[in-house]
């Protein structure tokens, strides 16, 4: 630390909040004075920010040109998808080489390491893009959801660029409108991209399949609430839009309009699809120039008010500048100990809160200050206690049958699904066991349910310790039932594991209060081999299903099935 600073800093750490506010209003004989050059430092400040804002501004619009070439690429990706029309593959590939000049023009524009990283990303991503020929098999909707993915991320990587490059202490509540209206217009595009990309899709290949029958439809009913949705923005900036009336909305509702009758007259209404595919298209492209140079008016009338407050701001600078030399420096020398008292405390807590906050509940929290700070750090040390235990306990409830001590069911419908995605993305088999004592109620009638409890909890037991493995996962299935999930196991050992487990449980004898009792139970079986893709309602189902095959059998034995691409059962082997 600075030595000229320590003395103060130390005097600052020693004195409660009342004394060092005290201090520092004793300071301000000269308040008008004071206010005066802090005034203008804010105006300096205000002023600057402004000039960068506006700066920033063609950073945006530079970006918005970008997002615009991305969105045709994403359109034309879908279209080219059948490879049948020469002119959409010649407008895919100059959308994909404008797309990658914009990036560079960016990148020679701002220069940001931050940045850099994202737009090489995108460069590669758009350049590598090949749709490949159409199948049958060839998810056309998911190909316009994985372009679509890149142009959010190019939407959120301009809203990232606004944060950084406009300044809100020099922004109005109008320049905010204008932002929020910009970004408004992403959703309008996102919907006008589906129905450009797949009205020229299906009008280039003349027919509709029942998905797209299914995505046309999906699209109109958006672009009505899209409609009715730009009379509700109009609510929103009403005071803008009355200030400024070349921003109305109304040609963007009647455009968005446009674009929904097209639909109806070229794709839904007509028996057969006849209308030329690329003269529609150019009409949608139409629409989308249209709001984008609704954009440009936006970015246009921003420029004119930042430019407007940074000339007032010049012009109020000079009112601001007396000032009285000692009374300043020993103000700021004040101001700089109290900054460094305060700042190092609140670092210091707010580092130990964001450890807790990580789950570090082991490390005190310590603050060099002896002032009312301490006494913070002293509650959120107790907080951190708190938190520890509460939290260790909330987690064992949450996961756990409170009879049995095995996982709940809800941690078991939680883990099935993961169990299931990893099954799938590690191309592994997974077993589902699931076991019913057999006529267990009848032991709650003649015993006691106390007796029974006690019954489910050496069960549950011995049922945890026949699936020891850190993958597998025993959980209470609801009453007498039982669940198991076994992780890459086959079909045979995971049959033998549960045949030893039926076993167990019909030889060992449990003893309550002096009482003896024998119990079987019933199992089901069902596997997912690997490279095979199960839904979790339909494995629960087949489990479900082997269970009762079990006790249709008599009871006390293991049925199993296989679980195929179908969904079809084939019974793999029973007790």
């Amino acid at each position: 630390m600075n030595p000229l600073i320590k003395p103060v800093f130390l005097l600052m750490n020693r004195l409660s909040y009342r004394a060092k506010l005290s201090l520092i209003a004793s300071l301000f004989a000269i308040p008008l004075v004071i206010f005066a050059v802090q005034l203008a430092v804010g105006y300096h400040y205000d002023a600057n920010q402004a000039k960068q804002t506006r700066e920033g501004l063609k950073y945006l619009k530079a970006a918005t040109e970008l997002i615009k070439s991305l969105e045709t690429v994403r359109d034309l990706s879908v279209i080219n998808l059948a490879q049948e029309s020469k002119e959409f593959s010649l407008k895919y590939d100059h959308a994909v080489q404008q797309t990658i000049g914009h990036i560079g023009s960016i990148q020679s524009l701002y220069n940001s390491l931050k940045h850099q990283t994202y737009l090489n990303k995108l460069s590669k991503q758009v350049s590598s893009q090949n749709t490949g020929a159409y199948s049958e098999g060839a998810a056309v909707f998911n190909i316009y959801e994985s372009m679509s993915i890149l142009v959010e991320r190019s939407y959120d990587w301009r809203t990232k660029l606004s944060h950084e490059l406009i300044s809100r202490t020099a922004s109005n509540t109008q320049i905010l409108d204008i932002l929020n209206m910009l970004n408004e217009s992403g959703t309008y595009l996102y919907v006008l991209g589906k129905t450009r990309a797949f009205g020229s899709l299906y009008l280039d290949r003349q027919y509709i399949d029942s998905h797209g029958i299914q995505v046309i439809d999906q699209n109109y009913q958006a672009l009505s609430r899209m409609i009715q949705q730009v009379d509700v923005h109009t609510v929103e900036h009403a005071e803008l839009l009355l200030a400024y009336p070349e921003l109305l909305t109304t040609e963007i509702k009647n455009k968005l309009s446009q674009a929904h009758k097209m639909l109806d007259e070229n794709l839904i209404q007509p028996l057969s699809l006849e209308a030329d595919a690329v003269g529609y298209y150019q009409q949608v492209e139409h629409i989308f120039d249209e709001i984008y140079l609704h954009n440009d008016k936006l970015f246009e009338l921003a420029d004119q008010l930042l430019e407007a407050r940074y000339k007032s701001l010049e012009q109020s600078i000079n009112v601001f500048y007396l000032s009285v030399g000692l009374m300043l420096i020993l103000i700021i020398y004040l101001y700089v100990g109290l900054y460094y008292s305060v700042g190092n405390t609140i670092r210091q807590l707010l580092k130990s809160a964001t450890r807790v906050a990580k789950g570090d509940y082991e490390t005190p929290i310590a603050i060099d200050a002896v002032d009312e700070l301490q006494a913070v750090a002293n509650a959120m040390n107790t907080m951190r206690k708190s938190i520890k235990e509460r939290e260790k306990e909330l987690v064992h409830l949450g996961q756990t049958d409170g009879l049995t001590q095995l996982y709940n069911r809800q941690y078991f419908d939680d883990a099935l699904a993961v169990f299931l995605a990893n099954s799938s993305r590690n191309n592994t088999s997974l077993t589902l066991v699931m076991m019913d004592i057999d006529y267990f109620k009848t032991v709650n009638d003649e015993y006691g349910h106390l007796v029974g409890d006690e019954c489910l909890r050496q069960v549950a037991a011995s049922f945890r310790n026949h699936f020891q493995r850190k993958t597998d996962i025993v959980a209470r299935y609801g009453g007498e039932e039982f669940i198991a999930i076994l992780n890459g196991l086959t079909h045979e050992e995971a049959k033998s594991q549960v045949e030893s487990l039926r076993a167990s449980i019909e030889t060992d004898v449990i003893v309550v209060d002096n009482k003896t009792i024998s119990i079987t139970a019933s199992f089901g079986i069902a596997t997912v081999e690997a490279g095979t893709l199960a839904s979790e309602d339909g494995l629960l189902s087949m489990t479900d299903d082997m269970l009762y095959t079990a006790k249709n059998q008599g009871r006390n034995c293991v049925a199993s099935a296989l679980y195929d691409e179908s969904n079809v059962l084939r019974v793999a082997g029973k007790k």
